[in-house]
């Protein structure tokens, strides 16, 4: 029995050792925990609070909605890294990579409020606007060149200063180009309210597909249609 034990203990450190971002995998499902807890005591409703709350809430967002697009670029990171700093090169990457987003998050929530505060423009009309430029986006050549640089990486030093200078700075390569490709859709997250639990469970599984699928880079054209379809049956009173 003893000797089973040990084979498992043996196979799980494999496991772990192939597979290093798993932190951060997990840190990304325990975002997920996070973000039921705050839809199910809020309803997904972030009108009305206040900058910091909602800027607090759209950074859970960012974690639990770009995370699992960041976690081959996470693992790069660690298999590049010595197994003695692997934890902290996981670590900047991580959190340059989701600050990228939480500063596009705080520009777009200022444009949500402005929207819907002080221009008084409806909920569903901003929402089906936003559904429209993101299917307008998806036929870009700046969207597709952003989808197929998802697979670049860089070099990284071993030691040293240097080497957490070059995680951060792969990580803000990297966390430009999601923006680059996912900006209007999580313009999409502002308008609908960025804990609103099933628009975010789709778009992650639209940005998974899309990012992370040879099939998914192909069919951005069908994806805009989709979304240009989910417009019109927002702005018609669908939602």
């Amino acid at each position: 029995m003893e000797h089973a034990h040990a084979i498992g203990r043996q196979r799980a450190a494999g496991a772990l050792a192939w597979r290093p971002e798993w932190p951060i995998a997990l840190l990304v499902g325990l975002a997920w925990i996070a973000a039921c807890v705050v839809y199910a005591s809020t309803g997904g409703e972030h009108r009305g609070t206040g900058a910091a709350t909602a800027l607090s809430g759209w950074t859970l967002m960012a974690v639990t909605m770009m995370g699992p697009m960041a976690l081959p670029a996470v693992r790069h990171v660690a298999l590049n890294s010595l197994r003695a700093r692997r934890l902290r090169a996981m670590t900047i990457y991580f959190a340059v990579f989701t600050a990228v987003w939480v500063a596009f998050g705080a520009v777009a929530l200022a444009g949500e409020r402005l929207a819907t505060q002080t221009l008084g423009i409806d909920g569903r009309v901003l929402l089906a606007a936003a559904l429209a430029v993101a299917a307008a986006w998806q036929l870009t050549r700046a969207k597709l060149r952003a989808i197929y640089a998802c697979t670049r990486t860089v070099a990284l030093p071993p030691i040293g200063p240097k080497a957490d200078v070059a995680c951060a700075r792969f990580a803000l390569k990297q966390g430009r180009r999601s923006v680059v490709s996912c900006w209007a859709l999580m313009l999409v997250m502002a308008a609908v309210g960025h804990m609103n639990l099933a628009w975010m469970a789709a778009l992650t599984a639209f940005v998974l597909f899309e990012e992370l699928t040879l099939v998914g880079r192909q069919t951005l054209w069908p994806a805009a249609g989709g979304l240009a379809f989910a417009a019109a049956v927002v702005a018609v009173g669908g939602y």
